[in-house]
């Protein structure tokens, strides 16, 4: 299906209010309530006098209708976490759900709001609303539970908008010394890292990102707050595996269980599927490192085995486990 994501405009602020509308969850078999509930003032702020300064909206448009929309603001609402952070609603219009929409409009409002100098973005959701494993894949994190107006379990959540992935430039040698040059970082990578890590070994590494055949591999730094912390990419395998490419990456330790090695994975992955021909997205992580574990299923990818003593790391033999991700559209 063929849509476009852009700006709200200022003559379509009214459309939020049907918008806001259909964002209401509904456990099942729960009849849809009257319209006139949007209109009760701990959901009307939401879209009350929508234009200020710290708001900011997308929308999807198929056809000349608006199908779908996605906003935030920084109001008292039940997401607010503090003054800074902006709080997301979004909607697609129920005939139009199941087809994507719902995450390019999400992923062009995080683009506008990096832009604005955001540095995160939250949400509240009801505990047992489907829509939280959504927002799980697009990198937002459980942060907190409360109780809504209506005595509903909430979960806060809350996306750090600070990661980025982008292509090796020279002039990060120094940071990729830092990140990798710790045992504890390498415990957990292939053979062939020297220890200790110089900025001689990331400058013949970095040249060799920059060398390497566009369609054979896609490697990045990541960037946390301006800063690289880490690396990622994917590797295109060969013959009858030519369209599956397998993912590595790793991160500083002063940057562990923070949520940007999911956020990056994410990314990748997007890239990749939107970007390449590659259809299948392996990793192979040491099975003892369960938190490469939980950053492969956070991002989506599902556990496909046990490789029994697969790899031989440190002197000892090691399990792996494989995970997987195939590309759905």
């Amino acid at each position: 299906m063929t849509y476009t994501i852009r700006k709200i405009n200022k003559d379509e602020y009214h459309l939020l209010e049907d918008f806001l509308y259909h964002a209401i969850y509904l456990p099942p078999g729960t009849e849809l309530p009257e319209r006139k509930i949007i209109y009760e003032p701990e959901i009307f702020v939401y879209v009350k006098d929508f234009g200020g300064k710290n708001d900011c909206g997308v929308v999807a448009e198929k056809d000349g209708r608006i199908v779908g929309a996605a906003w935030t603001r920084i109001i008292p609402a039940y997401g607010n976490i503090d003054d800074e952070t902006p709080e997301l609603a979004i909607s697609v219009l129920p005939e139009y759900r199941g087809q994507s929409i719902g995450t390019d409009l999400m992923i062009f409002l995080f683009r506008l709001l990096l832009e604005r100098g955001y540095k995160r973005t939250s949400l509240s959701v009801q505990k047992d609303n489907p829509a939280v494993r959504f927002y799980e894949r697009l990198g937002y994190e459980i942060t907190d539970e409360k109780l809504d107006h209506a005595g509903h379990e909430d979960y806060i959540m809350v996306k750090d908008l600070r990661v980025k992935l982008r292509e090796w430039r020279v002039e990060d040698a120094p940071d990729l010394t830092e990140a990798i040059n710790n045992t504890k970082v390498l415990d957990n990578l292939r053979d062939g890292i020297p220890y200790p890590y110089t900025e001689k070994d990331a400058m013949e590494f970095i040249t060799a990102m920059q060398s390497a055949e566009k369609d054979s591999q896609y490697a990045f730094a990541i960037i946390y707050d301006g800063k690289v912390v880490g690396s990622i990419g994917v590797f295109r395998k060969d013959n009858v595996h030519r369209f599956t490419g397998e993912l590595g990456y790793y991160i500083a330790e002063p940057f562990w269980g923070k949520g940007i090695t999911t956020e990056a994975v994410r990314q990748m992955r997007d890239y990749v599927f939107e970007n390449t021909d590659i259809v299948r997205i392996f990793a192979e992580p040491y099975a003892h490192n369960e938190a490469s574990c939980r950053v492969l299923e956070k991002a989506g990818f599902q556990f496909e085995g046990l490789l029994r003593q697969n790899a031989i790391k440190n002197e000892k033999h090691m399990d792996m486990k494989m995970y997987a991700i195939i590309k759905t559209r």
